[in-house]
């Protein structure tokens, strides 16, 4: 909105407050949209707009707000006991209670029996990090120590879990990146980054867990971490037999399998935990989000018998484990998570996001998937995604990246309906599990409305850009030859200092810099020292100057990979040159 309608409190909060994956300046020309009230699986703006939270806050709310079952516990358990710690062997009720019952909520040959509480899944990810390596450490394999992950994989955004998580740009900035971590595809059947379809592809993208343990050495992995369905990377399901690949691989190289369930867990699939829909059995699971529906903060690391009783038998007398935060099972956050759990089990909620999933899933695509910019609709349970596509026969993304599902999300809005605009491109839905089908009609009247104007603006342009003659280049050397015809000057004192390092058949390196508003390109013996290296293989940095591979979808993939200074990449896009 314009400054000018920016309401008191926005102006307030632009003032002091730091937001969490923001773009600073967009909130200060905007403001934040201000929630003050919520009430079932609505909320209320301070404008008194009353919207369908159609993300549950953050993946969170899956009672709905405002219940009050979840009020008297939390009244009642501060009466009792506001706080006291779980360190050096205290404990409380709340504390035993909740992780007795998560633990009673596995399948049991699973031996999932042990909890460690945090505050969020952040901390319970990087819990089981940290529980695995020692684990490994105690048996005498220090060595094994890698974490594997998987590009578009979310796992949260401290240093170690950042390095985790396979969203490229929640790294720029903030590196080095942890050691200890590497990365393999998706299971993103819609633009597979190995270049195959499914079933044709016998699941290379779970193979390529097999490939990326023997590149590393059996002796040195840990662990794999992964989303039952990929959330914050653009909700992707994975394809059937998928998980049990992924199984199979674990145990013929003694690697652990961390299920995270931050997400998909208490219900979001239409089974209690997302592992139960896929039919795998997890080593150690994460939670946070559901266990508490967002009322209070809490994470939970549960981990089996076998890694437990391993690290408690080990250890030397005297040594505890040395790990926990100030809030690790807050009796009052326990308090909330119990009488959370109690009504998902008795209102059925996990039956009901079964059934309202399941006509959610067939209304969007059988009313969505016929819009010209609608390139794939994918999902499970309540949770969905709709991806959006400039063109939907080559699946190319749009010209400016994140603008035609933030123009979505903004339209939905303004007519009642929060869906979140998502990294890829992705519209994504994932409702308080108590809706019901009215409520899923509703919402998919809105996004239809919203669509429609993202269309009838965003999409003349993007179709007058595909029509416009192009230079297509056959080779790495023909792009930097011809960059100087690209190369829109600068008025101001840009200056770009950066290394393209491309690998493969007619690879090499290219030094280009831009000073005094002139550019110079030079190729190279060596890889030179520059303020940022962008690395590719010269067959994908070719595709994407030809308009063949969104660069959006390289970077997610990553495809293509900016070392160092993330600016200078960003000043390459503007001046042209990418």
């Amino acid at each position: 909105m314009p400054s000018s309608q920016i309401s008191p409190l926005a102006e307030r909060d632009t003032a002091h407050l730091i937001h969490p994956v923001t773009e600073p300046r967009l909130l200060a020309a905007e403001g934040p949209r201000v929630v003050v009230a919520g009430d079932g699986w609505h909320v209320t703006d301070d404008r008194g707009h009353k919207i369908i939270d159609g993300f549950a806050g953050l993946w969170c709310v899956t009672v709905g707000h405002g219940r009050s079952e979840i009020r008297a516990a939390i009244d009642m358990q501060l009466q009792e006991l506001d706080y006291f710690t779980t360190f050096h062997g205290q404990s409380h009720p709340r504390a035993i209670e909740l992780a007795e019952k998560v633990a009673s909520m596995f399948d049991p040959s699973f031996g999932l029996n042990h909890v460690m509480f945090s505050s969020g899944g952040s901390e319970a990810n990087e819990t089981n990090f940290k529980l695995v390596r020692l684990y490994w450490s105690l048996q005498g394999q220090p060595q094994r120590s890698t974490i594997i992950s998987r590009h578009s994989g979310y796992h949260g955004l401290t240093i170690a879990t950042m390095s985790a998580t396979g969203i490229l740009p929640m790294q720029w900035n903030f590196g080095p990146v942890a050691p200890g971590f590497d990365h393999i595809a998706a299971p993103y059947c819609f633009k597979c980054e190995l270049g195959l379809e499914y079933p044709g592809c016998k699941l290379a993208c779970a193979h390529e867990l097999e490939r990326a343990i023997l590149a590393a050495g059996p002796e040195t992995v840990a662990a794999f971490i992964a989303e039952p369905v990929i959330g914050a990377g653009g909700i992707i399901p994975p394809p059937p037999g998928y998980f049990q690949a992924v199984r199979e691989i674990c145990d013929r190289y003694g690697v652990l399998l961390i299920i995270d369930e931050v997400v998909t867990g208490f219900g979001r699939t239409g089974n209690m935990f997302g592992h139960e829909t896929y039919g795998v059995r997890p080593d150690l699971v994460t939670l946070a989000k559901g266990i508490t529906s967002g009322y209070l903060p809490l994470g939970a690391s549960v981990v089996s018998g076998t890694i437990w009783d391993t690290i408690a038998e080990r250890l030397p007398e005297q040594v505890p484990v040395s790990h926990g935060f100030t809030y690790s099972g807050h009796p009052v956050c326990c308090a909330a998570a119990l009488a959370n759990i109690e009504i998902i089990e008795r209102e059925g909620l996990v039956a009901n996001a079964a059934d309202v999933g399941a006509y959610l899933q067939t209304q969007l695509r059988e009313r969505l998937g016929g819009y010209e910019t609608v390139g794939d609709i994918r999902g499970i349970g309540l949770m969905a995604g709709i991806e959006l596509v400039a063109d939907r026969e080559t699946k190319r993304g749009f010209s400016k990246p994140h603008t035609a599902c933030t123009r979505v999300e903004n339209e939905a809005w303004d007519r009642g309906l929060y869906c979140r605009a998502m990294g890829i491109e992705v519209v994504g839905l994932a409702p308080p599990l108590t809706i019901d089908r009215a409520c899923v009609d509703e919402m998919i009247d809105i996004l239809a409305e919203s669509i429609e104007v993202m269309e009838s603006d965003v999409l003349a342009h993007e179709q007058a850009r595909a029509t416009r003659p192009r230079v297509r280049h056959a080779s790495a050397n023909a792009v930097f030859d011809a960059m100087d015809d690209r190369f829109r000057a600068p008025d101001d004192a840009t200056t770009v200092d950066v290394c393209f390092a491309l690998t493969g058949d007619g690879g090499g390196w290219w030094h280009v810099v831009v000073a005094d508003a002139a550019l110079t390109v030079r190729a190279c013996d060596a890889e030179p020292d520059a303020a940022a290296t962008i690395r590719a293989s010269a067959t994908d940095y070719v595709a994407i100057i030809n308009g063949e591979l969104s660069g959006a979808d390289a970077f997610a993939s990553q495809r293509i990979v900016v070392d160092g200074d993330l600016n200078q990449a960003i000043a390459l896009s503007r001046l042209g040159l990418m």
